[in-house]
């Protein structure tokens, strides 16, 4: 892979816990398998211990170490001055600080506690001589991905499997349990890796190894930053001043990266961040435009999509660009490329198999065109239907639990919805969550009109591979899809929205591949911690109230905005999915007859289900399970199937056997 830009990185520590020497040899060979992370190295070595980080050509920090307790630093920090300030240093000596230094200085000041004093997205790793002792962390609410394995002879901490493997005395075998819970659509234990005997650190975790002993501790928990429900009426004073301003400092955060594109939908996320960095870019004269990418359909396809679906969202986003001239808008439809455009070189990065890879199709596009326009930073709208632009409807339920009627039929906004509009909301938003999780689940069946399916539909795990693995009992026992109990709070709402995301932890390593490949530093302002933290402070009523969802966004955008942009249905990405796959239906036949001979796939992925929905393929693009039966299965499952099938491959014959139920006969 040649793609070794300014924002690859990756880092590796070594701790011999049985008393040896690290050889040069042992820290060449982990330097060598995080090469495609960047081209230049940078390393300590030690009696039992070694820590090595790659970083791009162009970027060459080197590692900041004291007397015998070096630390390696990967990833940003946000409000340095603050941290700085902290630290008793001046201005101008902290603007000539690197992160990694900064992190350093604070590590040498705080030890372990600085990782919960920095604010940013990183992940380190420490070594303490005198101690004999390892530390390794991620920073609070989302970081690069960190991965470790610990047994009595050594302890491993990596950016990624490969460092994990690379002395080569642990075999790499895929773990069936979270393969099969990605293969269910079910992210179940977030720490578990595709991999047996290797773990993922999650965001606000820290892992600390000595020759003894070894275990991890969460250092920052979301729930304790939920403020105490504040009463009606007390939204404070200029609450969407201090949204805009928080959003801003977030955006120019993410700037330092270099000149910025933008993933531009036409939801509210987006949007807000554009306008953030609109406002950031005019304080600079000499500041580059704004690029954003927007993704729409390819020449061919047919124009089906959900009524309540908007497929192509050029006309908001130009109306925007209108009202921004800074705003240089370009739009890709990444015609011609198939669904597996780079699949495979993501997963070799990734270490792991995509879920969304119709989706993948046009982000590649996108960052290869900012790319190759000169930007170096390209923001996202993510995370922000869990802070910014949360849309509230848990505040109906939680006036019901209060006991607060009138309040509740105000908010649920009946003068403006009517009493039938706003019975149904009541219905569905307060009166739902209150029920027995088993009764939300019938009445869920019943509005959607059709029998819930465990593994859920769009899932193509095989029968056999879902017995073995016990597949639905864990998924009951965890609370999985469909059986995590609704929120009954806006807070609930936020911290199950983050628990989720944290799950997600293959979304780390794949946002990874993807910033590794193009080039380019992947940031989310909405993800900024001081951002979140604020939003779990505010009271339900900031985000809805008599009737109307995601108040904060939408107050923070007013007058900046298209008004349409408010009552526009919401975007529809990859809505050309049916034409990429029907242009591949040939190749995905050979795929799967080819799979059927091996083992490893035959028994994990259900190939039969995937051969009848081939011979099934709807001549149009189906816009739900009326269309199609198999709508989801076609939409999602096939895509991850395939994915998920490469990469068993990728991995490589003879690794990870599935478990010893067989398969059910074909014959």
């Amino acid at each position: 892979m040649n793609a070794l830009h300014a924002s690859s990185s990756g880092l590796a520590a070594v701790f011999l816990r049985d008393g040896g020497t690290v050889s040069s040899e042992q820290v060449n060979t982990l330097s060598a398998a995080l090469h495609p992370f960047g081209a230049h190295a940078v390393a300590w070595r030690g009696g039992p211990a070694a820590l090595v980080r790659r970083t791009s050509a162009s970027d060459r920090r080197p590692a900041a170490a004291g007397e015998g307790s070096p630390i390696l630093f990967d990833g940003f920090l946000r409000r340095r001055g603050k941290l700085a300030a902290a630290l008793g240093l001046a201005p101008g000596e902290a603007d000539r600080q690197p992160d990694g230094a900064l992190f350093a200085r604070a590590w040498t000041r705080w030890g372990p506690d600085a990782a919960a004093r920095a604010d940013g997205e990183f992940a380190f790793a420490a070594w303490n001589g005198p101690a004999r002792t390892l530390v390794a962390g991620c920073s609070p609410w989302t970081a690069p991905p960190l991965c470790f394995h610990v047994n009595g002879r050594r302890a491993v901490v990596a950016s990624a499997p490969r460092g994990v493997f690379a002395l080569g005395d642990l075999p790499r075998r895929l773990d069936d349990e979270r393969l099969s819970n990605s293969l269910g659509g079910f992210y179940g234990d977030p720490r578990r890796t595709y991999y047996r005997d290797v773990r993922n650190l999650l965001p606000g975790e820290m892992l600390t190894v000595t020759p003894e002993t070894h275990g991890v501790r969460r250092y920052h928990d979301p729930a304790e930053h939920v403020r105490p429900g504040r009463p009606a009426g007390s939204v404070p004073a200029g609450h969407v001043e201090e949204a805009r301003d928080l959003l801003r400092r977030a955006v120019r955060s993410a700037l330092r990266a270099g000149d910025p594109a933008v993933l531009l939908s036409g939801g509210l996320d987006s949007p807000a961040v554009a306008l953030a960095a609109l406002d950031v870019l005019a304080e600079s004269p000499a500041a580059a435009a704004l690029l954003s990418f927007t993704s729409y359909p390819e020449p061919g396809w047919d124009g089906r999509a959900p009524a309540h679906k908007s497929a192509d969202e050029r006309p908001l986003v130009r109306e925007l660009a209108a009202r921004h001239p800074a705003l240089d808008a370009r739009f890709v439809d990444a015609a011609g490329l198939g669904f597996d455009h780079l699949l495979e070189p993501t997963i070799a990065l990734a270490e792991a198999p995509p879920r969304n890879v119709m989706n993948l199709v046009w982000v590649h596009e996108c960052l290869r065109q900012a790319r190759a326009a000169g930007r170096r930073a390209v923001l996202t709208g993510e995370g922000g239907n869990l802070s910014f632009s949360l849309s509230g409807h848990e505040r109906l339920a939680e006036l019901l639990g209060a006991g607060r009627p009138r309040a509740l039929w105000r908010a649920a906004g009946a003068p403006v919805r009517g009493r039938v509009g706003a019975t149904r909301l009541l219905l569905g938003r307060a009166a739902l969550p209150w029920l027995p999780p088993p009764l939300q689940r019938a009445v869920l069946r019943c509005v959607r009109g059709r029998r819930q399916r465990m593994p859920p539909p769009f899932g193509a795990v095989h029968p056999g591979y879902a017995r073995a693995t016990r597949l639905v009992e864990r998924i009951r026992a965890q609370g999985g899809w469909p059986y995590r109990p609704l929120a009954r709070s806006c807070a609930e709402a936020q911290l199950q929205g983050h628990t989720s995301a944290m799950r997600q932890s293959d979304a780390r390593a794949v946002k990874r591949a993807l910033a590794t490949l193009h080039g380019v530093a992947l940031r989310e302002p909405l993800n900024d911690r001081r951002l979140v933290e604020w939003c779990l402070g505010l009271p339900a009523e900031a985000f809805f109230d008599r009737g109307r969802p995601r108040l904060l966004a939408r107050r923070v955008l007013r007058g900046r905005v298209p008004r349409a942009l408010f009552s526009a249905p919401r975007g529809l990405q990859a809505a050309d999915w049916h034409l990429r796959l029907t242009r591949a239906l040939p190749g995905i036949r050979a795929t799967l007859d080819d799979w059927r001979g091996d083992p490893e796939v035959a028994g994990r992925i259900d190939l039969d289900r995937l051969s009848r929905l081939l011979d099934t393929w709807p001549a149009e693009t189906p816009r739900g399970v009326r269309d199609h039966p198999e709508f989801p299965l076609a939409r999602v499952g096939l895509g991850h199937a395939l994915a998920a099938g490469t990469f068993i491959r990728w991995v490589g014959r003879g690794y990870g056997k599935p478990p010893d139920e067989p398969a059910p006969d074909r014959s």
